[in-house]
Formats: C-alpha cells, structure tokens, sequence
C-alpha cells in the first residue's frame, strides 16, 4: 500500500488518560505499513534543522517570552517548532511517503498543550494569529483526528493510577477537574476549527465504554478504505 504523494497522517489525540499510546500500539503492532512518528530531538541533525527553520517564523512568540511572567520552557519552544515544522519534515522523509503514520501527542495535541498552560505570551494576539494559521495548515494535511475521552471519574483513575508522572498526579480531586475540564474545551474548540470541507475526518471514540480492542479493530478498516481511496485517486490522475 503506498502513496507517492504525501504522507497519510493520522493524530491519535485526547485528554491525559483517555488511552492514546494504548490505541496508538495497538493500531501499529497490527499493520506492517502503520509506523508511529516520533517527536524532535534536538540531537538529531535532521530535527535541529527543522529548530533553526522554524526560528524565524517563531521570533516574534520567543522575544514576547522575555521578561516577568510565567515563561514558556524549551519543552514548550519544541511544541512551538514541532507544530510550525514537522509537516514538513514529514514529507522530506521517504519512509513516510506510504502506508499510514500515527501521530501520537501529534500538532492537535501540542497546540491544546500550549495553551492550556497559560504562559504569558499564550495571551497574546501573536500567539492567536500563530495558532489560528496552525489549526489552517494542520487541517490541509491530517487525514484523520482520533478524538479519545472518557468520563471524568475514569481519566482521573487512570491519571493517578498509572506509572507515568503528571503535574496533577496525587493532588485534590478538584485540581484533576479543573485540569480535564479546561483540556478538554480547547480540544473541542480545535476539533470544531478542524471540521471543516476538505479537513480531517474526526473520529471519537469513548475509552471508558469500549476496550481498547474492539477501538483499534474499528479503526483499522476506516483508515484501510480511506488510504485505498487516496491511492487510487493518485494514480488514476497520473
């Protein structure tokens, strides 16, 4: 199954806990032409020119960082490269160029991610007009979003019982609510900038009603036949 055209990118997204990397294994492990795209490593030569190239575009963000407030960490000024460059990166890579690659923590989460930290440029028109043309671009190259949620009581179960750090991990009760429920308005809000004629097909799927199983076993043929339709639309235009 290929496509010389561009990459078939598929974000598998949702609020901490709602089974991201679960689904996103599962998908993988069961198709040989369905890779995981990983994210930037600075140390990479590839991933650092993808830094650089994005330097310009991000300034007018990075200078606004300066000065008192809460300002954004080299982990955030990743996000920011990653969601400005890493299409482009993509489409540079062959071994993207067919199949299906699943993005994990991929550009919708990282736009939600930054916002909802509320750091000080994030307030900003600069940072406004930079999210809204991200939502733009992204939309003209996902194939399809993912959308995973759950009910409160089961992502914050899941947030505290798993072996993975997070900031509200063992705090009050009504700190997890108020996390969930301010990630989980500006996922709706990208979702509904995304679905739109000619953007992604959304999918949402409820984690704590369905096992992860029967998911990805419902996945699968849905990317299956939108792949095979890509695929032939390219090559009967050759």
């Amino acid at each position: 199954m290929a496509d010389g055209m561009r990459p078939f990118l598929v974000e598998i997204t949702g609020v901490a806990g709602s089974g991201k990397s679960t689904i996103t294994r599962l998908i993988c492990e069961a198709e040989p032409d369905h890779r995981r795209a990983g994210f930037i490593h600075a140390r990479n030569p590839r991933h650092l020119a993808a830094i650089v190239r994005g330097m310009p575009r991000l300034l007018p963000m990075l200078v606004r960082n300066l000065g008192p407030g809460p300002r954004l960490s080299w982990a955030d000024v990743k996000l920011l490269v990653y969601v400005t460059e890493w299409r482009r990166l993509l489409a540079r890579e062959p071994e993207y160029r067919q199949g299906i690659t699943v993005l994990d923590q991929g550009p919708v989460y990282a736009l939600v991610r930054l916002k909802a930290q509320s750091k000080k440029v994030t307030s900003t028109a600069v940072f406004e007009r930079w999210w809204g043309e991200m939502i733009e671009a992204w939309a003209g190259e996902l194939a399809a979003v993912i959308y995973l949620d759950a009910s409160d009581p089961v992502l914050w179960d899941r947030i505290n019982g798993r072996e993975q750090p997070h900031k509200t991990k063992g705090e009050p009760a009504g700190v997890g609510q108020e996390f969930i429920t301010r990630y989980r308005r500006l996922f709706e809000e990208v979702l509904e900038r995304l679905d739109r004629p000619g953007g992604p097909e959304i999918l949402r799927f409820d984690t704590s009603a369905t096992a992860g199983q029967q998911i990805a076993a419902e996945i699968r043929p849905i990317l299956a036949t939108r792949i095979a339709r890509r695929v032939a639309g390219s090559e009967a235009q050759r």
